[in-house]
């Protein structure tokens, strides 16, 4: 779909760029969205940050949530829980804020995120399946003060779209595919999860910095 994540930036920033006025804060969700949101930026001159997210996961259910930076944990309110899932739901939540804890030195170091304070921030990710780190990065944003809060990813499927638009978020996404398990190859870069998880660590200590 792209020769490279790059390349999808690039067109995620021009469609960003008509939708929000100057100036645009963006945040990459670490570690999919962060080379996509930091060529965004280059692209539109703006600012630019990661946003650190965890899944929460309950077995047998899988993913239910997320929960982003300090926020409050955001769970898929079509999973009710029945009692003898309260404890694990409570223990998923919280290995999920030690993950993010974690996530933030290797992508942040000690530097805390850059203010949001009465700015418009777009959250920005690459190939997305699941909207749940999405959802909860917006929300997590507009509780450290975000004036204005638009979601957005390079590539997501059409029940992404339906879910953060249910949450009455804004959402940009260039390439919309129906099928729930996405696009099998996006983007023309090696898909390498490793790989990308150490470029994206490396772009957003240099670009934020």
């Amino acid at each position: 779909m792209y020769p490279s994540r790059a390349s999808a930036g690039a067109a995620l920033g021009r469609l960003i760029y008509r939708r929000c006025s100057p100036p645009i804060i963006l945040l990459g969700v670490t570690p999919t969205g962060v080379e996509i949101a930091a060529s965004a930026a280059k692209g539109t001159m703006s600012a630019f940050d990661v946003v650190v997210g965890a899944h929460v996961r309950v077995d047998p259910h899988g993913i239910v949530g997320a929960v982003a930076e300090d926020g409050d944990a955001v769970i898929d309110q079509f999973f009710e829980p029945k009692f003898d899932l309260l404890d694990p739901l409570q223990e998923a939540i919280d290995r999920a804020r030690r993950a993010v804890k974690s996530e933030r030195l290797l992508f942040r170091g000690q530097r805390q995120i850059r203010t949001l304070r009465d700015q418009t921030v777009v959250v920005v990710d690459g190939h997305v399946t699941g909207p749940w780190k999405l959802i909860a990065a917006a929300r997590a944003a507009e509780e450290l003060g975000a004036r204005y809060v638009l979601v957005a990813a390079a590539v997501a499927t059409q029940a992404v779209k339906e879910r953060v638009s249910a949450y009455r978020y804004p959402f940009v996404c260039p390439s919309v595919v129906m099928d729930t398990e996405g696009h099998p190859h996006p983007f023309g870069d090696p898909n390498d999860p490793s790989a990308e998880r150490l470029r994206s660590i490396v772009v957003a200590r240099q670009t934020a910095a």
